[in-house]
């Protein structure tokens, strides 16, 4: 008797401090490659501006240059061309840990948050605030 007792509070103890459990499996931590983000970007731009209200901006095209990326952070510049006028602003940008959600600054003012949505195209979401203010979505494909 003393000893089948024995025998039963041994298994008891057993169950008790988890002994009989499964292994958990062991899921494997999938590692996305950071994009190459380098090279020429552009594409239409949909948006509303402070002085023009909505707007596509049918007479202006934008190319966007990233011109050095290491690891996450890069940087670059983008050309506006309307009509005979041009101008461009240099920017610099981050890909954040998830390798797809773009934030951008732009030297003079205004800021882009965005999405890598394939290895050719991005979506940029861009804000200007202050006086004029304005906010477009920018569909950028490499070229």
């Amino acid at each position: 008797m003393k000893t089948a007792f024995t025998i039963l509070l041994l298994i008891l103890a057993v169950l008790a401090s988890g002994c009989t459990t499964a292994t958990p499996a062991v899921v494997p931590v999938q590692k996305t490659v950071i994009p190459n983000l380098t090279g020429n970007w552009t594409g239409p731009m949909l948006g509303f501006d402070e002085r023009e209200g909505f707007t596509d901006h049918p007479n202006l095209t934008a190319v966007m240059t990233v011109s050095e990326q290491h690891g996450r952070v890069f940087s670059g510049f983008i050309t506006f061309r309307s009509n005979s006028t041009e101008s461009t602003d240099e920017f610099a940008g981050v890909i954040g840990r998830d390798n797809r959600t773009l934030t951008i600054a732009e030297h003079g003012g205004g800021y882009c948050t965005g999405e890598v949505l394939s290895k050719d195209e991005i979506e940029l979401i861009y804000m200007q605030d202050g006086s004029p203010y304005s906010i477009s979505i920018d569909s950028f494909k490499r070229v």
